[in-house]
């Protein structure tokens, strides 16, 4: 087209002013070509809006690929140990060292951190504790189950909170990929002594 153009043959721009041929003062033949172009392309440019609109809609419901969670871990004993002390003294309770305790069902647990002159104390449960103690202690509570607190002592008397190591996870990633970090596992443990400790004033446990 644009060597024709500079060829001189007789074809020209139209201008934004100049005057356009309408449908009726075209040939018949032409008027037809003319109806059939413009349904075409209006046909054309509402295929191409379906089809960018239904990209747009897959791509919001798949939502991209399914990313697996992240491995997790428990915290060790050693660290919650530390967390545990803290939590008691932040609650004006002064940390005793552990000590083993016979429980009611016959079987000994240790005691990970007891309370000074009170018969209360603190079990960290493990891995390892659970299999070993079996049904001698309740199973694991759940996140909004109440704690588990068994007794120990001749008489019964020594009240014992477990809290089972399984509840305190965090994931091994760093950055912004935590979905659970390590300052979330140590902040529940110590939400859990912290409320073991005011129950147990307000039972008036010995």
């Amino acid at each position: 087209m644009s060597r024709k153009l500079h060829q001189g043959s007789g074809a020209r721009h139209l201008g934004p002013l100049q005057h356009r041929p309408s449908a009726r003062e075209l040939a018949p033949g032409q008027a037809r070509d003319a109806r059939r172009l413009l349904g075409g392309a209006r046909g054309a440019a509402r295929l191409a809006l379906g089809i960018a609109t239904a990209a747009l809609a897959l791509g919001a419901c798949s939502g991209g690929e399914a990313r697996a969670p992240n491995p997790m871990r428990a915290l060790d004993e050693r660290r919650a140990i530390e967390v545990i002390r803290r939590a008691m003294a932040h609650e004006g309770a002064q940390p005793a060292r552990g000590r083993e305790v016979e429980l009611t069902s016959g079987q000994k647990v240790r005691v990970d951190v007891g309370v000074q002159s009170r018969s209360y104390g603190v079990v960290y449960v493990t891995e390892e504790d659970a299999q070993a103690l079996g049904a001698a202690i309740p199973p694991p509570n759940g996140r909004d189950e109440k704690l588990r607190i068994v007794r120990g002592g001749a008489d019964g008397a020594i009240r014992l909170v477990l809290l089972y190591q399984q509840n305190y996870l965090y994931d091994d990633l760093v950055g912004e990929s935590h979905e659970r970090t390590t300052i979330t596992a140590e902040r529940e443990l110590t939400r859990d002594v912290q409320d073991f400790i005011t129950y147990a004033r307000t039972q008036k446990f010995q």
